[in-house]
């Protein structure tokens, strides 16, 4: 079940990937083309591309500001854990032969 996910989840973000790309280099081409007037499909594509690329980033922005924080606590959680572990007989490994 493990590995679906991942693989799902590996699948998922290379066609991210490939939309952020192909939307870039969509926008980037037909940033010159010939306007047919107000409903012209080209800009409706650079629209939606743009409007893509602005949501992704927005996701990017926030998905950054959750992951720095877990990042830099990440190297705290062994001394909290030393903090509220109860010294037993048990966690020292003593033989109880009586």
């Amino acid at each position: 079940m493990a590995k679906k996910m991942r693989l799902a989840a590996a699948c998922a973000a290379v066609l991210l990937v490939f939309a952020l790309i192909f939307s870039l280099l969509f926008v980037i081409t037909e940033a010159d083309h010939h306007c047919s007037g107000e409903h012209c499909a080209i800009c409706h594509q650079i629209q939606a591309c743009q409007q893509l690329l602005d949501q992704l980033s927005t996701v990017h922005t926030a998905a950054a500001g959750i992951v720095m924080p877990c990042l830099f606590a990440l190297p705290l959680i062994p001394k909290i854990q030393e903090i509220f572990s109860a010294s037993s007989p048990v966690s020292q490994k003593v033989k109880l032969l009586n």
